[in-house]
């Protein structure tokens, strides 16, 4: 008996190093992994003022349309029911700290599947939210209203977003290939409906441009996703009181705030944005 089980334990090393490891397809290589969505961002991604950031969050919301309506690429067939989620966002990120925690991640998953030789595990889509926090911490210190000093302090997380937005955006796309779809979401502008609502036209400049601000956050985000050929799901305007938590909480949404972001990038990638993979975008989002 020991002699028998030592001979199948040497068998099994055999097979997994000459003939490849269980589970393997029947040229010898590995089977390939499921396609995936790819979500990165701050504390909206992460689901924070969901019920369950896990169900209703706007991400996982997303995923459950993209499964039933996405076609998986090459497949050509409606529904992708083998699409994977993996979520890197965290709350209270910024683009700096993107850079440095969830960036290198998306990048070494992006380039382990996308340029492989195996199109059925592709991240498919990415999806991303970021800049709120970059930019909404300077606007309570701003209590004495749009003075020299509180522009100065916004132009300059202005212009610290657009520098590292721009890295983080084109390492993407350079990761993902001209053929993953990568969708960016503008900001809603929270304040009105929390205790900081005497800063809510503030905000809409900081977020719109305005007053000693050329451009604003959406227009940055605008931009940028346009000139890396990614899609914008704009949710300025879309979310009211009704979406969103208020009171001492003046950021996220609540479970029907994050069902409107779910659809608001549903319908960017519906299958018209979808068939446009590789194609320039412009400064909206929509294929040019």
């Amino acid at each position: 008996m020991r002699r028998r089980l030592l001979l199948l334990a040497t068998i099994a090393v055999l097979l997994f190093t000459m003939g490849g490891p269980v589970g393997a397809s029947d040229d010898g290589q590995p089977r390939p992994r499921r396609p995936l969505h790819l979500a990165l961002g701050d504390s909206v991604a992460s689901g924070v003022g969901a019920s369950d950031p896990a169900v209703t969050g706007y991400v996982p919301l997303l995923h459950d349309v993209l499964r039933d309506e996405l076609a998986c690429r090459r497949s050509g067939h409606p529904g992708c029911r083998r699409l994977t989620l993996r979520n890197l966002a965290v709350g209270g990120a910024t683009t700096t700290t993107l850079i440095t925690e969830q960036l290198p991640v998306a990048v070494a998953e992006l380039r382990a599947r996308n340029h492989d030789r195996r199109p059925g595990n592709d991240v498919e889509v990415v999806t991303i939210d970021i800049g709120g926090n970059d930019v909404f911490r300077v606007v309570p210190s701003c209590g004495a209203g749009p003075t020299p000093e509180c522009h100065a302090l916004i132009q300059a997380a202005l212009v610290t977003f657009q520098a590292n937005f721009a890295q983080i955006m084109g390492e993407l796309r350079t990761a993902a290939g001209p053929d993953t779809v990568i969708v960016a979401m503008t900001y809603y502008n929270p304040l009105p409906s929390c205790q900081l609502a005497t800063l809510a036209p503030l905000a809409e400049a900081v977020l719109e441009g305005g007053p000693g601000l050329a451009a604003g956050l959406n227009d940055l985000i605008r931009s940028i996703s346009a000139a890396n050929h990614a899609l914008v799901a704009d949710a300025y305007g879309r979310l009211g009181s009704a979406e969103l938590v208020g009171g001492t909480d003046c950021l996220h949404p609540n479970d029907a705030g994050h069902q409107v972001i779910a659809n608001l990038f549903a319908t960017t990638l519906a299958p018209p944005a979808m068939s446009h993979r590789g194609r320039s975008t412009g400064p909206s989002g929509h294929s040019s």
